[in-house]
């Protein structure tokens, strides 16, 4: 992880819409990190309750994100 990741890692986390994100390859919930371009979203899941995570952060440069529509995303999936 790079020195910009531990920065980012510290900053507020930005609230997006996950159906807003551009997603990458054919997956439905993998997306690109809208603020590095190459990084990826990977929304994680609660292991004991296998529900997505409204907190997700970037695999390249460590911006934290909350998902504004996670409740939608848990529903779909119920």
């Amino acid at each position: 992880m790079n020195e910009q990741a531990f920065v980012n890692l510290n900053n507020a986390p930005r609230q997006v819409r996950h159906a807003d994100l551009e997603r990458f390859g054919d997956s439905a919930y993998k997306s690109q990190c809208p603020v590095c371009k190459e990084g990826l979203l990977l929304v994680r899941r609660d292991q004991e309750t296998f529900q997505l995570l409204r907190e997700d952060v970037c695999s390249l440069c460590g911006q934290r994100f909350e998902y504004l529509d996670i409740d939608e995303m848990n529903q779909r999936e119920q």
